[in-house]
């Protein structure tokens, strides 16, 4: 479980195959992630991940092809919103997130707006019902708050300290983001359903 209050950027530094799964090594350029142990849960650009190994600053993942086909590719040098899993001793300053990927969605828009950025997140039909106005959403791990909802497009405000302190900041319009949505909205839809 995180919040998706983004605390450390990563730097992938090596990819291997295996069959159809991936060992990955991150680079964790500062020392922001604390008490990091092999096994614990780490949000990798929204994934829930379990480190499997630890090298001085770099986190080793073995990363399977189930979740490899719900998530946005990876590539070597990429940056990664990185999150270590929520104490619950602390405080929750953003959502409930699983880093359970519902989705690969595609920044359809994005317009400077005064100090912000607004942006458009396209996705389908299907995952819309999920997305209504002021509600909650993560983008690469990050919590996020919906503006406003159209025709399989929902907007986003991006404030300049998000934009410092993710990895949002070096997308761009077309490129594909990892979409979690609230699991709130998720446990209704489905009670509401059966």
């Amino acid at each position: 479980m995180f919040t998706g209050i983004i605390e450390s950027i990563g730097i992938i530094k090596s990819i291997d195959r295996e069959g159809e799964d991936l060992k990955v090594n991150i680079f964790l350029n500062d020392n922001k992630l604390q008490d990091i142990n092999i096994g614990d849960s780490i949000s990798v650009n929204g994934i829930c991940l379990t480190v499997k190994d630890i090298n001085e600053d770099l986190l080793s993942f073995d990363i399977s092809r189930e979740t490899l086909s719900r998530t946005a590719p990876l590539k070597l040098s990429q940056k990664l919103n990185l999150e270590s899993s929520l104490r619950f001793n602390g405080k929750v300053s953003g959502h409930f997130v699983t880093g359970h990927v519902d989705e690969v969605g595609v920044i359809h828009s994005i317009e400077k707006k005064d100090l912000c950025e607004v942006w458009g997140l396209k996705v389908s039909e299907k995952l819309m019902k999920f997305i209504p106005e002021k509600g909650s959403v993560a983008l690469n791990g990050t919590s996020l708050t919906i503006n406003n909802v159209g025709e399989n497009i929902f907007y986003i405000n991006l404030i300049p300290h998000t934009l410092q302190t993710t990895n949002l900041s070096d997308l761009k319009e077309g490129d594909k983001v990892n979409i979690e949505i609230d699991m709130i909205a998720r446990y209704l839809q489905n009670f509401i359903t059966k």
